[in-house]
């Protein structure tokens, strides 16, 4: 037995006509005939009689609606309770950031966001590869790309940037400018990789012609965020989207090198895995896009600074060995 044929029985029953049911259920008046006699056939019985003038409940109809008397109600109250929470963003919502996007992005969503939607939570996941977005539950995923690839995904284009080279003033003033690709050579680069895979391929355009050097990485990790940071303090050369590093830039933490040029353009896109996302997805889709005009503005390293000093330890200390760093 169907619940569907049920609750189209409880609609026919209390408006005791077809049409009435199929107006207040949403569907056609046939419909409501095929579902009621598939309900009758199932139960072996007949439940409503029909006239060209009029509806009634048979014997057997009355009783079965006596006996099903909270079953629409508690449809009915189902749905309005999931259409309502759709009106006003609550809950939820899990998405997954590139890591140097994602800590620049940090501060606002932890501030301004949350203090305009404080009933709604944050499951935020840093990764600078694409997810599986069913497999991981997620509602959301916001992306840097050239273009993408999964045509099972909505995709919405928040805006545009471009990778650049950038260094700190630090490693530029001790090591000099790279002028050329063959330049690179001389120098130290930081870039995503593991253990098997030290270096990459990064595209660079020299006037007119497009090239690619083979990069070996003096540092690589599987993360944005620590390859921002190492570059900050004087490790090497670093190849990112230009928003990523925006305040960084702003307070010359960093500098772009502008003899080394990536000729690709590179979108940030919302990802969903339907088409029609909730409410609280909107509203954080429309927070971060309206954030990404705001990049230069971020400081995420500041409260950090704001510390002071910090006494580190090492285990020769505990010995009695007078052996101690700081930093800042």
């Amino acid at each position: 037995m169907n619940v569907s044929d049920v609750y189209v029985f409880k609609k026919v029953a209390s408006t005791l006509s077809f049409t009435k049911a199929a107006r207040q259920i949403g569907v056609s008046r046939s419909a409501v005939s095929k579902q009621l006699r598939r309900l009758e056939q199932d139960l072996g019985v007949v439940l409503v009689n029909r006239s060209t003038r009029s509806v009634s409940l048979t014997e057997a109809g009355r009783l079965f609606d006596a006996n099903t008397a909270e079953i629409d109600t508690t449809i009915d109250h189902a749905a309005n309770l999931v259409r309502g929470a759709d009106l006003s963003p609550l809950g939820t919502v899990s998405f997954t950031l590139p890591t140097g996007l994602g800590a620049a992005l940090m501060p606002a969503l932890t501030t301004q966001f949350q203090e305009r939607w404080p009933e709604l939570r944050l499951n935020i996941q840093f990764n600078d590869k694409p997810q599986d977005m069913i497999a991981h539950n997620l509602d959301l995923a916001i992306r840097i790309s050239k273009r993408l690839t999964d045509s099972s995904l909505i995709s919405r284009r928040l805006t545009s940037t471009k990778k650049v080279y950038a260094a700190s003033p630090g490693y530029l003033e001790q090591n000099g400018t790279p002028k050329t690709i063959a330049d690179l050579a001389n120098h130290r680069c930081l870039g995503l990789g593991s253990a098997v895979r030290t270096g990459t391929n990064w595209r660079l355009q020299n006037g007119d012609r497009v090239g690619e050097a083979e990069t070996t990485f003096s540092l690589s990790t599987n993360n944005n965020l620590a390859l921002i940071l190492a570059a900050c303090l004087d490790s090497g050369i670093i190849c990112i989207p230009e928003i990523c590093i925006a305040g960084e830039l702003a307070r010359n933490q960093l500098q772009i090198i502008h003899s080394l040029v990536d000729p690709d353009s590179y979108g940030i896109y919302a990802l969903y895995p339907h088409r029609n996302a909730a409410t609280k997805v909107k509203v954080l889709v429309d927070f971060i896009e309206s954030r990404l005009a705001k990049m230069a503005n971020v400081n995420y390293w500041k409260r950090l600074s704001d510390c002071g000093s910090y006494r580190l330890m090492s285990v020769t200390d505990i010995s009695g060995n007078d052996n101690e760093s700081h930093f800042a």
